[in-house]
This record gives C-alpha cells, structure tokens and sequence, in this order.
C-alpha cells in the first residue's frame, strides 16, 4: 500500500532540506507527497506567511506566493527526482498550520508528517520552534519526523530510542520506526535512566513491550545513571555519532496545555545535526 506523506514547508532552506530528506529516506518505497504550504495573517512562525494588511487584497497577494512557492518545489522536484515510486502533490491553505495539518490527516491519513526544526520566524537559538512543538503535541494518531537544517541526508546506522518505560507505545506508532531500521540496516539503541531491577512493574511490562516490537531487529537496552535525560542523550548520540533519535511522546497533562512545564521533545534539549522522530503513546 502508498503511504502518504506530509510535507510541510514555508520555503525556507530548511524545509527544503526536510523534503529532500524524506524523499531519499522513502526512496525505494511507493509514496505520494503532499507538500503543504499554509497562511494566515494571524500567525507567525514555521510554514506560515505573515500578511501585513488585513485587506482582502493583501490575502490575495499571499495566495499568489504560496502556490507560486509550491510551483517552484515542484519544478525542481521534476528536476532531481525522476523516481517512478513517488508522486507528489501541492496544497496552499489560507490558515494556521495546525488547522491545515488537523484537516488533511483526517482526509488523508497520513503516515507520517516530515518537517523543519524551526521557521523562517524562528529565533536562532537552541530550541525546536512553536509550530514543530505544537503539531507533535496535538496531531496524536500520525508520527513526526522534525529535520534540523543542518541534517545532510545519509541512512542511519544507528537510531536512539529514548524512554524511561513510563508511557505505553502504541504498535501502530513504532512500526514506522522499525520500518526506517529496515530499511536503512539501523540497529536500534533503547536508551534509559533505570536498571531492570529499579523498574516499577507497570515500567517492566512496557519495556517488554518495546523487545516484542523490536524482535528481529538489531538492538540493544543501554542505561545512564544519575544524570538527567537530556544530558545522557546528547552524550550518547555525540559518543556513538548515532544518525537518528526517537521518543516515545506521552499525551500532554492538563497542566501542560495551560503552558506549564516542558513538552516531552524540548526535555530531551535541542539537536542541530540530528533528526528526531516522535511515537506517540498512550
């Protein structure tokens, strides 16, 4: 069966290079594409277009430049990839990203939603941008693959599952992870903060979860002590020079939707080379 894919851009490098990433990483597999380019005076951020007069006519101005930006991917799609496996299609939304996103997957059903780490509107420090964290906490059913810019596509050889075991991982979220280690002859890195005889039961029955869903690929149960999750991660990517990080996003409290404490992906601290697919639990 296609699997269909989101792509969100605002036409910046960086969504750019977030395309072409997915399209070699699914370069052997049959795939549409839709490529989603969304508007909206309201907002400001990754994959939007800032208008700067509410008057119809300025809308009109930025519809031009959404579908002409759209056009332009196109046109050098056509001219890089000549793959008979891949079909792609554009779509120009005049709304805030999440609504566009929200309505299409329910449409469509995507598989998997590829992105930039951060907008064109963005500030260039070390943190994923509004609309990255956003689309991760609120589309639930559909993983997310965010690309940094600085990501130049190579398979991984290595991909760090990050998960201390607290959060049930839906089967359906972790077979696109096992799929991308199959396909690119990764092995598989869990990474967490207990050792086996420290976890609760709850936290045992979800690690034998994760071995079941991982059976037959190459993988490994690593432990760091007394250091915060974020620190041993970024230690141990940077030791092992691992080429893709993964976690397990559990749904966001209600104390979270009101703005208080992190999310999940901004605990684990920011990475500039290194490609970062959020699961979804439960």
């Amino acid at each position: 069966m296609d699997k269909n894919i989101l792509l969100a851009t605002d036409f910046s490098k960086a969504s750019w290079n977030a395309i072409q990433y997915a399209i070699k990483l699914y370069e052997k597999q049959d795939c549409n594409f839709y490529i989603l380019n969304s508007y909206s005076k309201e907002s400001h951020g990754l994959d939007n277009m800032t208008l700067l007069d509410p008057d119809q006519a300025f809308n009109k101005i930025s519809e031009g430049r959404s579908k002409e930006g759209l056009g332009d991917i196109l046109t050098k799609l056509s001219n890089i990839n000549t793959n008979l496996n891949h079909r792609f299609h554009v779509i120009s939304e005049s709304t805030l990203l999440l609504n566009a996103i929200q309505k299409l997957n329910k449409k469509l059903q995507f598989d998997m939603i590829v992105m930039g780490a951060k907008g064109i509107h963005n500030k260039e420090d070390e943190s994923y941008g509004k609309n990255t964290l956003e689309i991760i906490k609120s589309i639930r059913k559909c993983p997310v693959l965010v690309v940094p810019a600085n990501v130049s596509f190579n398979y991984p050889q290595e991909i760090v599952l990050s998960t201390n075991f607290h959060t049930k991982i839906k089967s359906s979220e972790i077979k696109y992870l096992t799929e991308i280690a199959k396909i690119s002859n990764a092995n598989i890195q869990v990474l967490s903060q207990f050792d086996t005889d420290k976890l609760t039961f709850k936290q045992k029955r979800n690690k034998v979860r994760i071995r079941k869903h991982l059976k037959g690929i190459e993988h490994n149960f690593n432990t760091l002590h007394n250091v915060k999750m974020a620190t041993a991660l970024s230690c141990f990517v940077e030791i092992r020079n691992s080429n893709m990080i993964s976690f397990i996003d559990k749904k966001p409290s209600l104390w979270e939707r009101f703005g208080f404490g992190k999310f999940s992906l901004n605990k684990l601290g920011y990475y500039s080379n290194v490609p970062v697919l959020a699961l979804h639990g439960k």
